[in-house]
């Protein structure tokens, strides 16, 4: 038995054979959802992609690489070939002046919810970390965006309701977050000891760290997910 040593916030690496013998890697968070005992099944490595049959709107989410990869693996991929796997690069760094850690907010949309899943479950049961309090931000232009994680996330709010504040906002993703009141009221301005993590497609990273340091947040207290 062979387990992927995997950090927090740490994608996993894909690597297989088109049709053509054209080469398609692609990196992704690994997705973990448990049943309903919790419990998460051994031997099983899942990942969340767009479900667009375009590549160029997937690319828009998942970068172009990633892209290809996702049509190889949806149209060529069958029961039984073989795609290689290796553990890939850690995002998750904190470089800021203040430590410990003692807050975190995390802004995301679309896909760029499922490493902030796994950092949520992963920090917030008692004695994990010497983060205090979450606030989980998470912007989409369509209510069917939240059906990914909504679920989880309540599932962890109802266990750490003093610890863990969540915002599921449904706004235009072009249009300033500070144009947005929700978001202003659901991200607080910056103290020391806080980490903002960024997560979600390119060009929302962009805006959303730009907004951040509009709140006072320094850049070595922003990590931004791929």
């Amino acid at each position: 038995e062979y387990n992927i040593p995997l950090a927090l916030g740490q994608q996993v690496d894909f690597c297989c054979l088109s049709s053509d013998d054209d080469i398609c890697m692609g990196s992704f968070y690994p997705y973990e959802v448990g049943n309903e005992s919790g419990s998460i099944q051994r031997g099983v490595l899942k990942i969340v992609v767009p479900d667009s049959e375009s590549v160029e709107k997937n690319a828009a989410q998942v970068g172009m690489g990633n892209s290809k990869f996702i049509e190889v693996l949806k149209d060529e991929m069958h029961t039984g070939d073989e795609i290689a796997i290796k553990p890939g690069k850690s995002f998750l760094q904190y470089n800021g002046k203040h430590v410990p850690v003692t807050d975190m907010v995390c802004v995301a949309s679309g896909l760029g919810i499922v490493p902030i899943v796994d950092q949520v479950k992963s920090i917030s049961p008692k004695g994990t970390s010497s983060v205090k309090t979450t606030s989980v931000v998470w912007i989409n232009e369509n209510r069917s965006d939240f059906d990914l994680a909504m679920d989880e996330l309540e599932k962890e709010y109802m266990k750490y309701s003093t610890k863990l504040a969540v915002s599921c906002i449904m706004d235009d993703l072009k249009k300033p977050l500070d144009k947005n009141r929700e978001v202003e009221e659901a991200v607080p301005y910056f103290n020391a000891g806080t980490m903002a993590v960024v997560s979600g497609p390119k060009r929302f990273a962009e805006t959303a760290k730009a907004y951040l340091n509009r709140k006072g947040y320094p850049d070595n207290c922003i990590c931004v997910l791929p």
